[in-house]
């Protein structure tokens, strides 16, 4: 695999301390590229949100998620969240969700303002979450913030 620093990635069963594994592997690769602790803690605290509403509510019989970490070598991060469950977006959900289990307001309102972008897509049979967390903002993060992105249903 190429530099942990660019681009590792881990895949995680549904079982008891799988967030925690996410956690470590995301705090781990924020610390050695000196993102910070407040970016990173917003960083987890949004992977966790999406990652612990995927785990909770998929009904697929795959129980894996896998985590892709890429960092661009000078700004930005970006961490995919790839499920093989059934369609699901969670960072749009229906209302009906909203009021049962998934993240609902409060959820959509962390991604919104913790990252710069997040983006939905269905490729195939696999649900893609991109979250994009940058160390300093600059025109074009501002331009296509996460609120733009979110409903990228393909």
């Amino acid at each position: 695999m190429a530099d942990k620093n660019n681009c590792d990635y881990i895949e995680i069963e549904r079982r008891a301390g799988s967030l925690e594994c996410i956690s470590d592997f995301i705090q781990e690769r924020s610390l050695s590229i000196k993102l910070g602790f407040r970016r990173t803690w917003e960083l987890m605290l949004v992977i966790d949100e999406i990652c612990s509403n995927i785990l909770s509510n998929s009904m697929s019989s795959d129980n894996t998620l896998k985590i892709i970490w890429r960092y661009d070598g000078n700004n930005c991060v970006t961490v995919e969240i790839l499920d093989r469950g059934f369609p699901y977006n969670p960072l749009n959900p229906s209302p009906e969700e909203d009021e049962k289990s998934s993240l609902g307001e409060m959820g959509t309102y962390l991604i919104d303002e913790m990252v710069d972008r997040a983006e939905y897509q269905r490729v195939k049979d696999t649900n893609r979450i991109c979250i994009v967390k940058c160390r300093r903002k600059t025109a074009a993060n501002k331009k296509s913030g996460a609120g733009s992105m979110k409903n990228g249903d393909k």
